[in-house]
């Protein structure tokens, strides 16, 4: 199960991810001045542009970029991104405002499950092989 799971693929994701989370961990404290919400769209707007560029290039090696399929891909894309960021941005409130957990730490715990949801909706939805 584990030679399945550590293939060229996950591996990759897990790095670009990491990448990804690192930005956007970041970007969520640079922007803590305008609040929660609004610091965690900035975040992640700025994320998702660069997730979606290195998941089509690195991860899922996606090859075509004619204009209807790559904005069918931005579109997939963008749309399982705002499920989870709107799932993140929930347990956030949550966590931060109700809970009194330090945003930092907060958007770290979130965004461990971000992570494997945006791996699951990509893998199976946005990047699928046909």
């Amino acid at each position: 199960m584990a030679k399945k799971f550590l293939n060229r693929e996950t591996i990759s994701y897990l790095i670009c991810g990491g990448l990804t989370t690192v930005l956007g961990v970041v970007a969520f404290e640079l922007f803590g001045f305008l609040g929660t919400v609004m610091a965690n769209t900035a975040a992640t707007v700025i994320a998702v542009i660069f997730a979606f560029i290195v998941n089509k290039v690195f991860v899922f090696r996606s090859r075509r970029w004619e204009m209807g399929f790559l904005v069918a891909e931005l579109l997939k894309f963008s749309g399982a991104r705002l499920i989870t960021f709107l799932g993140e941005t929930a347990l956030l409130k949550v966590l931060i405002d109700w809970v009194g957990v330090r945003g930092l730490y907060a958007k770290i715990f979130t965004a461990g499950l971000v992570i494997v949801g945006n791996y699951l909706f990509s893998k199976w939805l946005v990047f699928r092989k046909l």
